[in-house]
């Protein structure tokens, strides 16, 4: 037996529908030090900015998202000795070679921790230099 689906389509109650997170802003003091490493950790590359007045750099892969937006700003990151939490607030990417991830972070030196989830899935997670968390699961796709 099929199963119908309805074409209508879907009306939030928030009168919002999310389609996608397109970026993620992150506030440092050191715009170079930041765009280095998620330049190195992500391959993420640096995009075209509109000149704003705070420095900083738009970071990702032409055309996808989400990318990440540095900021330079006098406002306080969490900084460099914050924990590595799934508890904090933090931002997650699928990656689609979990292990290719972790030998990454390996190979730049940085301290990561790994865990499972109940359920079953294992997540890697780990601070960029500013403390802000990372995290880091296998794609779903």
């Amino acid at each position: 037996m099929a199963l119908q689906t309805s074409q209508e389509r879907i009306r939030p109650v928030t009168g919002t529908h999310v389609v996608r997170v397109q970026h993620e802003g992150i506030v440092t003091a050191d715009p170079e030090r930041s765009k280095d490493f998620y330049c190195s950790v992500l391959g993420f590359q640096v995009l075209p900015r509109p000149a704003f007045k705070s420095g900083g750099y738009w970071l990702g892969t032409p055309g996808i998202f989400p990318q990440i937006h540095i900021i330079q700003s006098e406002l306080v990151p969490p900084g460099s000795g914050a924990p590595i939490s799934p508890l904090a607030r933090h931002t997650c990417f699928e990656v689609a070679d979990y292990d290719a991830m972790k030998a990454t972070l390996e190979r730049l030196g940085i301290k990561y921790v790994e865990n499972t989830q109940p359920g079953g899935r294992v997540q890697m997670l780990c601070n960029d230099p500013d403390g802000n968390t990372l995290e880091f699961q296998p794609t779903t796709a």
